[in-house]
């Protein structure tokens, strides 16, 4: 059976889906009535280093060269420190805005960089149970693993 990664559930109550280039977070109480929802859309760039980091760097430093050539190389961009810098920086505080914390993602100096977070779970779909519309539909960010 042919399986694809839908994304990733993070913690108790954020998803991210990769076809939709999207983190959320979806709340609610079965006693309660109400249903808070937030969501935080990625530029390209942010979306690479968020899936690359959290496909490769739960558990594992992952090296700024690698992150690199992944991230902006392969995309015949520019890296940079600081261009790296700058995209971790947002991401981290956009990161916060959904309650993860200020640590999620770390800097392990002179090594690399590394998930912090212990509570993030790989979702997949079997392809062979989407309706036919949704099979067709390719994304660069919608990565077998």
């Amino acid at each position: 059976m042919d399986y694809q990664l839908y994304g990733f559930k993070i913690g108790d109550g954020i998803h991210f889906d990769i076809l939709h280039r999207r983190l959320y977070r979806l709340t609610g109480d079965l006693t309660d009535k109400s249903v808070a929802f937030a969501s935080i859309y990625f530029n390209d760039t942010m979306m690479r280093l968020f899936l690359y980091l959290l496909q490769h760097g739960r558990g594992k430093v992952v090296p700024k060269e690698e992150l690199f050539e992944k991230i902006w190389e392969e995309y015949n961009l520019s890296p940079s420190t600081q261009r790296l810098w700058q995209v971790l920086h947002n991401l981290n505080g956009k990161l916060q805005l959904l309650g993860l914390p200020d640590d999620f993602i770390i800097n392990i100096k002179g090594r690399g960089y590394l998930i912090n977070y212990q509570e993030v779970t790989p979702v997949y779909y079997r392809v062979s149970e989407l309706p036919p519309n949704l099979k067709k539909k390719e994304t660069p960010f919608a990565l077998s693993e």
